[in-house]
C-alpha cells in the first residue's frame, strides 16, 4: 500500500503514534465493533490520513479545548490528540463499550491530552472552544446538541466553533438563511483523489451554530 500519509510533513514521532493507533484500532476492532471491517482494509489512508488533513486547516493554540462529538473509534479524536499535542481533547460518545475501548487506546498511546467520556456533550456543563464530528448526523442537528457548550473567541486560527467532516450539499435549512461556512477545505483536491469526491471539512463560528442550531 502506498504511503498513507505522503501529502504530510509529520516528525517520526507524529507517524509512529498514527501507525500504532491503526494497530490498535485494529485489534480492539475485533471484540468491540467500532468500525465496519470492511472499512479496517485501508484504514490508514480512508480514516486515519483522512482525519489528519484537518492540520492543513486548523491549528488550534496551546490550551485550546476540542470536544469530539460522537467519536466512536476515536476518528477524528484520537488523531486530533496525536497531532495536536498542544490542545486538550475530549471525545465524547453515548455507547459505553466504545468510550471504554477508546480509553484503553488513549492509554497504551500515552495521550495525556487526551479523555474519553460516556456522556452526551449537551448533559455537560463545561465549556470548548472547538467541537468537531464526522458525518455524525446532519449540521443543524449537530448544532443543537453543542451550541452551549461552545464559547465564543479565537482559540486558533479559526474562530471558536464548529470544524465538520462533510460530504454532500450544505443542507438546504442552512443555505436558504444564508449561513455558510467561514471556511472550507476541499479534501477531494488536497488527495487528488474522486474517491474523496465532495468531501470537506467545514468551519462554522459559534454566532452561526448558534443561528443553524434546530
Amino acid at each position: 500500500m502506498p504511503d498513507p500519509y505522503q501529502k504530510f510533513d509529520f516528525e517520526a514521532q507524529t507517524l509512529e503514534k498514527l501507525g500504532r493507533f491503526a494497530e490498535l484500532l485494529r485489534e480492539v476492532n475485533k471484540k468491540v465493533n467500532l468500525l465496519s471491517r470492511k472499512d479496517t482494509d485501508a484504514l490508514e489512508y480512508r480514516h486515519i490520513a483522512f482525519c489528519a488533513a484537518i492540520t492543513k486547516f486548523f491549528k488550534p493554540a496551546a490550551g485550546a479545548r476540542i470536544a469530539d462529538v460522537g467519536t466512536g473509534g476515536g476518528l477524528p479524536g484520537i488523531v486530533e490528540a496525536i497531532v495536536y499535542p498542544q490542545a486538550q481533547v475530549f471525545m465524547f460518545d453515548g455507547v459505553g463499550k466504545k468510550i471504554r475501548a477508546i480509553s484503553e487506546i488513549i492509554a497504551e498511546l500515552g495521550l495525556d491530552n487526551a479523555v474519553a467520556i460516556n456522556a452526551r456533550i449537551e448533559e455537560r456543563k463545561d465549556s470548548f472552544d472547538y467541537a468537531t464530528g464526522r458525518a455524525v448526523c446532519a449540521l443543524p442537528l449537530f448544532f443543537s446538541f453543542v451550541k452551549k457548550r461552545l464559547r465564543r473567541g479565537r482559540a486558533g486560527n479559526l474562530e471558536d466553533g464548529v470544524i465538520y467532516f462533510k460530504g454532500g450539499e450544505l443542507e438546504p435549512e442552512l443555505v436558504s438563511r444564508k449561513i455558510l461556512p467561514d471556511a472550507e477545505f476541499d479534501l477531494e483536491k488536497f488527495f487528488g483523489d474522486l474517491a474523496y469526491e465532495g468531501k470537506r471539512i467545514s468551519a462554522f463560528s459559534t454566532r452561526k451554530v448558534l443561528a443553524g442550531a434546530k
